[in-house]
């Protein structure tokens, strides 16, 4: 598509303008000439062409000075200019402090409430790239569940443990939890944002020997955000992240809001299509590629190859490419290849 090159060329400008005047706000007047957002909207409705399939991976951009403020935005911006990929994923670095002492109940009984704004420094980025291009590309901040964010300050062994010992006490904590994403959410939609990628762990089998761990500490808590992220957006991703151990049945996520969904590669060694996603969850999948595999060490041929199999294999029109997780590692030159390919499916 010829108004890509315009894009790309548009966010160069917007680059290299942010690298000549970090010390300003650098105004951008000019109107993208992408079509980006619709083809994402005819791609959820299914009326896209087949000879072009979107793509995207996602990646957790090196060093403090990328994960907030200017550097954040600069890396964001530099990544879809090198990749072309046909969203904007915003990723979420933001950790709160570890607490320590959850051995004790006092402790537990005053772990402070997060700051409503706590994510204030993350919006801040979310803003500044939708400024630049959130007219023409959909910018879906990433929203970690309660849970995910917890983990980061109590752990995981401490979150099994008050699951048990006290499961009252936990779900107050994993409230705190929420209404800061729920503050996040909001003010992200407040500047625009039309989308979001959804993400949930909690749900993996090393948790089932807990009683009742994802009905009453997981799923509530999932909904609670998930529904108030996919309300009146226009794109959104569910991604169901095996980072963190594995699953061996996605059934109980096939009620969870999202327009398209991200899924684990196997459930318990037993391989996990994109087509098996698309047939489970009745949506639009994102996937086809293992991001342990080609997109990481193989060449450019390779994952040329690789995305090519993976769009004969799904079900025409429902596939987005990807990977089912994060591909930090990769070389830009093999995901700028998968996506090239994935734009020119059924031109080659």
């Amino acid at each position: 598509m010829k108004t890509m090159n315009h894009f790309s060329r548009l966010i160069g400008l917007v680059i290299a303008g942010m690298f000549a005047f970090t010390c300003c706000k650098p105004e951008v007047k000019t109107e993208f000439p992408t079509n980006k957002k619709e083809i994402m909207d005819a791609f959820v409705a299914g009326t896209l062409p087949q000879s072009y399939v979107p793509a995207a991976f996602f990646i957790h951009f090196p060093g403090d000075d990328s994960k907030v403020g200017e550097g954040a935005i600069r890396s964001h911006l530099n990544y879809l200019l090198q990749t072309n990929a046909d969203v904007l994923k915003v990723q979420f670095e933001q950790r709160p402090d570890f607490i320590e002492g959850l051995d004790k109940q006092e402790t537990w009984d005053n772990i402070p409430e997060m700051p409503e704004d706590f994510y204030r420094p993350t919006f801040e980025v979310v803003q500044k790239l939708q400024e630049y291009v959130g007219k023409d590309v959909y910018i879906l901040p990433t929203i970690y569940s309660p849970y995910q964010v917890a983990r980061q300050s109590l752990g995981d062994e401490n979150i099994a443990k008050a699951a048990v010992d006290r499961p009252a006490d936990l779900k107050r904590v994993l409230g705190y939890y929420a209404k800061a994403l729920e503050w996040y959410v909001n003010a992200c939609k407040e500047i625009g944002i039309e989308g979001f990628y959804m993400t949930t762990q909690g749900g993996e089998m090393k948790y089932y020997s807990i009683p009742e761990f994802f009905e009453e500490q997981i799923k509530p808590f999932d909904l609670r955000i998930m529904n108030l992220c996919q309300k009146d957006s226009k794109l959104t991703i569910l991604h169901i992240c095996d980072w963190e151990g594995t699953y061996d049945d996605l059934t109980r996520y096939v009620d969870y809001p999202g327009d398209i969904v991200n899924t684990p590669l196997d459930l318990n060694g037993t391989p996990f299509s994109v087509s098996d996603g698309e047939k489970l969850f009745k949506r639009p999948v994102l996937g086809g590629l293992n991001r342990k595999k080609e997109i990481i060490s193989g060449t450019t041929n390779d994952v040329k190859a690789v995305v090519q199999k993976a769009i004969a294999d799904a079900p025409k029109g429902r596939i987005m490419i990807g990977a089912e997780c994060t591909v930090s590692s990769a070389p830009i030159e093999n995901i700028y290849t998968a996506v090239y390919t994935a734009h020119h499916a059924n031109q080659e």
